[in-house]
């Protein structure tokens, strides 16, 4: 997207101070930063939400957002940290390019209480908790994706009365090193 703010910030057109850079994702301060250390994580690639984002990266990305919490808490000497991101503008996304909030937390906050302060009980809502669960439904398990591992090597057979090794392949003498 042209007008894209961190678009920009990608293509290296508007300065960040960047703390994190992969080929596909980058993490920087924020200008208008809540906190000491509030950071962002984005693709590199437009993309509006984090529902646009492809189900292999998006395990990557939260790696990525894992590490700079960390290292920023650490940093920093936070004694905590919210993980915030907004999904469209109703949800309050003022930038239409996926992007995760990193906010480390301090003693000297104003504000302890976080998310519940923010987001008040509906008591709409809560009337509504039976209706709500039968159009959602039970949303089916989401399979784990392991590592295939490498296969086993053939096993090397040795004959002690010989002077090489075999396996069902090839044959190795002393003196191939």
């Amino acid at each position: 997207m042209n007008d894209c703010i961190f678009c920009k910030i990608v293509k290296g057109e508007i300065p960040a101070l960047k703390i994190y850079e992969d080929s596909d994702f980058i993490g920087f301060l924020d200008v208008n930063p809540r906190f000491i250390g509030h950071a962002l994580i984005i693709p590199k690639k437009h993309l509006e939400t984090i529902l646009d984002i492809d189900n292999n990266q998006i395990g990557h990305m939260f790696e990525i957002v894992q590490k700079v919490a960390k290292t920023i808490t650490e940093a920093l000497d936070a004694k905590g940290f919210n993980i915030g991101n907004n999904n469209g503008q109703i949800a309050g996304q003022a930038v239409p390019h996926a992007h995760v909030h990193i906010m480390p937390r301090y003693e000297t906050d104003e504000h302890h209480a976080g998310f519940e302060a923010a987001f008040k009980p509906s008591e709409d809502a809560k009337k509504e908790l039976e209706n709500t669960l039968k159009k959602i439904g039970t949303i089916d398990p989401v399979e784990t994706k392991t590592p295939t591992p490498d296969p086993p090597k053939p096993e090397t057979k040795k004959d002690e009365n010989l002077d090489f090794a075999f396996d069902d392949n090839i044959v190795m003498s002393k003196f191939d090193g």
